[in-house]
């Protein structure tokens, strides 16, 4: 299958998923995921396997199943290693810290998020670096790190405005207003 028919194909099943998971229906999504993944194990398709796999991480976090979510997304750290896929790294190393931000392991979380920081730099994925960012500024604030948080704020926000994401600067407008008082 050529390359653009099966990221198309990806994207139709993640269209289909993403609305199963919005009316709530978790295991009509999941079911899916379980076969394409038994034929990606069977055929060696480890780069289409990190992607099931992290999709299945998005329904067990929906569904509570941290632990779970966690394991799944460990799994896809490895795989792009070995596949020495920086950008499925980072998006494994941001989506797990998400999940150990949600279990309250807020130190673990940053350094995770450090390490995708790290590589969105590599990479030059400003989009990507803003949203670590402002993900670490979460858990700085929740670690009653304020002036650290700050900081990595005003940074995201000089990155969105110069980088033309003016969603996110948009977003990162109003926290500032808040952190500064205004």
């Amino acid at each position: 299958m050529a390359l653009h028919e099966n990221a198309d194909r990806m994207r139709g099943r993640q269209g289909n998923l993403n609305g199963l998971q919005t009316r709530g229906d978790l295991d009509s999504a999941m079911a899916p995921l379980k076969e394409e993944e038994r034929i990606c194990r069977q055929r060696g398709n480890l780069d289409e396997l990190s992607f099931i796999l992290s999709n299945q991480a998005t329904i067990l976090r929906a569904r509570g199943d941290l632990d779970g979510a966690l394991a799944l997304l460990k799994e896809q750290e490895s795989i792009c290693r070995q596949l020495d896929n920086l950008d499925g790294l980072q998006a494994a190393l941001g989506n797990q810290a998400g999940v150990l931000q949600a279990r309250g392991d807020l130190a673990e979380a940053m350094t995770l998020h450090k390490q995708e920081e790290e590589i969105c730099r590599q990479l030059s994925n400003f989009e990507g670096l803003v949203i670590s960012l402002m993900n670490q500024v979460v858990a700085l604030v929740r670690m009653g790190r304020s002036q650290e948080a700050l900081r990595l704020t005003e940074e995201a926000h000089r990155l969105a405005t110069t980088h033309g994401y003016k969603g996110l600067a948009t977003q990162i407008e109003a926290l500032l207003r808040s952190a500064r008082g205004g």
